[in-house]
């Protein structure tokens, strides 16, 4: 063979190598109305939808968004996932520490696999099938092994597929997945937390690929590729999908039963002479709707633009005027009062401070929290909100300050008080919305103001199991390892998931405890805190064996 065929040969064969080695591309893809829409970075050219539909993708981890939906909606009861200690079985560390378990909702947004095994939480076939059937799912995801990471579909498909997941079990896995849209702050900073995603990672053709799949805000599905892990995907491209994808945008009058509810009494401190609608007479009590003119009794007057979620109520005091409002409208409301939404950064941080006060300072009632409108509170716009501040509302959807408490001033600086007068020149200077946070709260962290780090506290269910310690202990000490668990208990109502214990900060959470089937399931997770330093804390059988004695005691 001549030197001239040989060195033809190794070009080749190396060229061959190459494709076969090349990174895969950064795209971005998502599907709103029955369109796709699709975008490549560094393409030399504008992607066309009908060749993104050619696109592939490798299911990675995305398959626990359809376990997690599945379950939810059909009130499945599996028991939560328990890592063992000593020998660690594959993809634990995704899970939990040894001895610890992990429910559902911490389980999607850990990435454990073993959580969501179908043979583990005995998922018949048949009935997955019928249930995506009922859909009208994409036919592959009507076949149970299908859901494992290698399988690879149109990405076209999977977010059909996404869309197809139902309302309510959308709304449980987009509260599962605050924790990852807030993992890493980099990421956050250019997304928002609007959008909620499970990440997802696996090999294309022995090369490391990345991404996220799930929904914005408005509900659109969305998928996305890089080449990397999830998080150096992501980290590497946020500012990038943040530009190419939609604006984040909300419903213009989001539903109170679709998120935390605010009821607020306007005006607290400006006592009511009058209301009348702007085209004449007086206005009757009720649901208010259209424009108003408000006369004060210090004699000024305002016109506003009235909502029906907006009440005038006349009694011996006058007229008030109250509004039962979705957070998320009182955020954008309050973001409109107190500051000014075309400051972008700046509007951003004020309504994570803005929510971060309301549920920190409202009071408890009757299906919404109360707070008033008062400027020794936190104003709040009587008209519906701008466009720019919902934006800002929209973009933080759900985030508040964990740690501290919150507070902020419109001049004034001070440990633990955000100036809307500095972020704005923060702002200006470039600095973003949550590194403004991190200067105004030091020792904050950004949490979520709903889902798993909330806890609507059930102290009559605490104060039941404090009591039944002491007539139960003697059947507690029998077996060893028991130690009473103090005042630090506290019981949490669950809303989804899968009911369980926390033991390193001593939080139960369940569903309800009047039922004979809920006092044992409080109990059972009792225990497991009771014998939490013991191996029959780790022991499900012999815990629920005594947690059923108890109940009967």
């Amino acid at each position: 063979m001549n030197r001239r065929l040989r060195l033809a040969l190794l070009a080749a064969a190396l060229g061959s190598v190459g494709a076969h080695a090349a990174p895969p591309p950064t795209r971005l893809a998502w599907w709103h109305g029955g369109e796709l829409s699709a975008v490549q970075r560094n393409a030399s050219t504008p992607v066309d939808a009908a060749h993104a539909t050619q696109w592939r993708t490798p299911l990675g981890s995305s398959w626990k968004l359809f376990m997690h939906a599945y379950l939810h909606a059909n009130a499945v009861q599996e028991p939560a996932y328990r890592c063992q200690v000593g020998q660690r079985q594959p993809d634990d560390e995704y899970c939990c520490e040894p001895g610890q378990s992990v429910s559902r909702d911490e389980a999607l947004a850990h990435s454990c696999g073993p959580y969501f095994d179908p043979q583990r939480l005995g998922v018949n076939g048949a009935d997955w099938m019928r249930f995506w059937k009922a859909q009208d799912a994409p036919e592959w995801l009507t076949k149970l092994d299908a859901m494992q990471p290698a399988t690879q579909v149109p990405v076209v498909d999977l977010l059909k597929a996404i869309e197809r997941i139902p309302a309510n079990e959308k709304t449980a896995a987009r509260q599962a997945l605050m924790p990852v849209a807030l993992r890493d702050s980099s990421v956050a900073a250019a997304l928002g937390s609007g959008p909620r995603y499970k990440t997802w990672s696996w090999q294309i053709q022995g090369e490391r690929a990345g991404g996220a799949a799930g929904w914005l805000l408005d509900g659109t599905p969305f998928w996305f590729g890089a080449p990397g892990t999830s998080k150096t995907a992501l980290n590497a491209n946020a500012a990038w999908i943040g530009s190419q994808w939609p604006s984040p945008t909300a419903p213009d009058a989001p539903a109170v039963n679709a998120q935390p509810c605010i009821e607020v009494g306007f005006f607290q401190r400006y006592p009511i002479r009058s209301v009348a609608p702007l085209h004449g007479g007086d206005a009757a009590s009720g649901a208010m709707n259209g424009r108003y003119r408000i006369g004060f009794v210090n004699g000024q007057q305002l016109v506003i633009e009235a909502v029906p979620a907006m009440t005038l109520q006349r009694d011996t005091d006058g007229p008030r005027i109250s509004a039962r409002l979705a957070l998320e409208d009182y955020v954008a409301r309050v973001v409109d009062r107190e500051g000014d939404a075309s400051e972008v950064q700046a509007a951003r941080a004020l309504a994570v401070a803005a929510r971060t006060y309301a549920l920190q300072n409202s009071t408890p009632g009757e299906g919404c929290r109360l707070i008033a409108d008062d400027s020794r509170a936190q104003r709040v716009s009587p008209n519906p909100p701008t466009a720019s501040a919902r934006a800002a509302a929209a973009f933080t959807d759900g985030m508040v300050l964990d740690g501290v408490p919150v507070r902020y001033h419109s001049t004034r600086a001070s440990q633990g008080v955000l100036s809307w007068q500095q972020a704005v020149a923060q702002g200006r200077g470039g600095m973003r919305f949550d590194e403004m946070l991190r200067r105004a709260y030091p020792g904050a962290t950004l949490g979520a103001a709903q889902g798993s780090g909330e806890c609507e506290e059930l102290p009559q269910a605490a104060q039941w199991l404090a009591s039944r310690q002491q007539r139960w202990r003697a059947a507690l000490r029998e077996q060893s390892g028991f130690e009473p668990v103090g005042e630090a208990l506290r019981v949490c109502r669950l809303e989804t998931g899968t009911p369980h214990s926390d033991q390193r900060r001593l939080v139960i959470r369940i569903r309800e405890w009047s039922t004979r089937e809920g006092r044992v399931t409080l109990i059972h997770e009792f225990l497991h805190l009771a014998y939490r330093h013991h191996p029959v804390g780790r022991d499900e059988a012999a815990i629920e064996r005594l947690a059923q004695r108890l109940a009967d005691s």
